[in-house]
């Protein structure tokens, strides 16, 4: 398969997981708040979160080793072989710690505060609240090897493979937790209900993978145990950074629930719920090409890791602006038939997360420079400067502006961390001979400061909106224009052929 041919099912995938995850939303909000209080929904809320935060030092090993796969390549089968079943006892082993530290927190009575700092909910709901938290460490142990699996046959080409079964998997269990609700469900016996779903569906994708392995002679072998260490230690660095990574995204909510309680802390993720599925668009351009960028900075080509750099750019963020200004004028309407009319719209609230997503979406490739080449130290400055601001701003701001307050601060916090972010990435690009790509950046700024203005316009002139989205419309087709001239020649081919294969019956 084509490096195209890839990156197009890979995106097919991840647009087909968001409109299913928008789908499996504008539904499962409904009926969540039709069934249960915003008390058990921003519990359900809570516990997604901690999930995510007790995984971090799994995820955290699973990524660097899994960039580990990619610098390997397709080549050196042994070495993949050495790699891999070296970090399988530690895949299991972090697991285990992290359900064991999450019962330990329940148990000694840590968790009750951050589900409920006012002492107000029910006991009952606590409990279920606590019991979903065990079930799901425990799917978490039981598909640890898996989520390694699925990093190691990426260089093999099979990342859109891995995608598509994510994206059936996300279904599975967006249905399971909808369909238990809508039958009556409480909070545990939702969770327990989307967990069955999940393991059941994993066996498929584990099998597929065991194909994988055996097709590609990544046979069994002893665990080296200085390898299996190595890495582990080496991957403290990435945990670190993933977890203020997955703070900043998911752990919020926890401070807000801490600082203007539940109901707040609801509002704040609803609204950020719509704001995410824009963020997961970017996910489906900037993470096919992943292993493709891998493959030209290990080759130092740098025509083609400039190339795909600013197609990356042409889709996540000339492309994006104008998705956002249009969001900006519908979303009153549509999140007030979303919600019910339970929770109210925050045009600046939704406006300052828009033009978060925009700075985050130029930020993906230099990032991506950053992560596939392991820069551990620069990621970790990274992620601490920017979750000290982000914190900080939050402490400051929420108690003053509310929550928009704390999207401020994100914002601010995001800035930061997209200009460091350029800054080393055009350090190593230079140290390996690759020009870096300044004109491109230029338009893409250009592109950036139009959306963001826009959209603070019409939040200030809410009567004005609609004038002010399609005048904003018009610019941002002349600056896709100049920025599709900019291209490098490779890129333009990518995007015609692109064009060419939609064009076929």
């Amino acid at each position: 398969m084509s490096t195209v041919n890839r990156f197009l099912s890979a995106s097919a995938a991840g647009w087909v997981k968001i409109l299913l995850t928008a789908g499996s939303q504008l539904l499962l909000v409904p009926i969540f708040l039709g069934h249960w209080s915003v008390d058990e929904y921003g519990c359900w809320l809570i516990v997604q979160t901690i999930v995510a935060l007790s995984s971090i030092m799994s995820a955290g090993h699973q990524n660097f080793v899994g960039f580990e796969f990619l610098k390997i390549g397709d080549k050196r089968p042994d070495e993949m072989r050495l790699v891999f079943y070296s970090a399988v006892p530690w895949v299991l082993l972090i697991a285990l710690f992290e359900l064991l530290v999450v019962a330990c927190l329940i148990y000694l009575g840590f968790m009750r505060s951050t589900f409920d700092p006012h002492h107000s909910l029910d006991a009952g709901l606590l409990h279920q609240a606590f019991w979903a938290l065990i079930l799901n460490g425990t799917l978490a142990l039981i598909t640890s090897v898996g989520g390694l699996a699925g990093r190691a046959v990426a260089p093999y080409g099979y990342f859109p493979r891995m995608t598509w079964w994510q994206t059936w998997l996300a279904l599975v269990g967006a249905v399971a937790a909808g369909a238990a609700v809508e039958a009556g469900a409480d909070l545990l016996e939702a969770s327990a209900c989307t967990v069955i779903a999940n393991l059941t569906f994993n066996l498929a994708i584990h099998l597929d993978l065991w194909r994988m392995f055996r097709r590609h002679g990544l046979r069994p072998l002893v665990p080296d145990r200085r390898t299996g260490s190595r890495n582990f230690i080496h991957s403290t660095a990435i945990a670190l950074t993933t977890v203020l990574d997955i703070f900043r995204q998911q752990g919020v909510r926890v401070l807000l629930s801490a600082t203007i309680g539940v109901a707040g802390m609801t509002a704040f993720a609803t609204m950020r719920t719509i704001s995410n599925l824009s963020l997961q668009g970017i996910g489906t351009i900037t993470a096919p090409v992943m292993p493709e960028i891998m493959r030209f900075l290990r080759e130092r080509d740098a025509d083609r890791t400039n190339a795909i750099i600013g197609f990356v750019w042409l889709f996540a963020v000339v492309v994006l602006a104008p998705v956002l200004i249009v969001f900006q004028d519908l979303m009153p309407t549509v999140f007030h038939y979303w919600t019910r009319g339970k929770i109210g719209f925050n045009p600046a609230l939704f406006g300052l997360f828009s033009i978060s997503l925009l700075i985050f979406a130029l930020a993906r490739p230099l990032i991506a420079i950053l992560q596939g080449n392991n820069l551990l130290k620069v990621q970790l400055y990274i992620s601490v400067g920017n979750t000290i601001i982000a914190v900080t701003g939050i402490l400051l701001f929420t108690r003053v502006f509310g929550v928009s307050g704390a999207a401020a601060a994100l914002l601010v916090a995001e800035l930061v961390a997209t200009v460091l972010s350029a800054f080393f990435a055009k350090r190593w690009l230079d140290g390996n001979g690759i020009e870096f790509p300044w004109r491109l950046l230029r338009v893409a700024l250009t592109s950036i400061a139009v959306a963001a203005l826009s959209i603070l316009l019409m939040v200030a002139l809410e009567r004005s909106a609609t004038l002010i989205m399609a005048v904003s419309l018009a610019v941002n087709l002349l600056i896709a224009m100049a920025y599709y001239r900019a291209l490098p020649a490779l890129a333009t081919a990518k995007v015609r052929g692109m064009l060419l294969r939609g064009r076929k019956p």
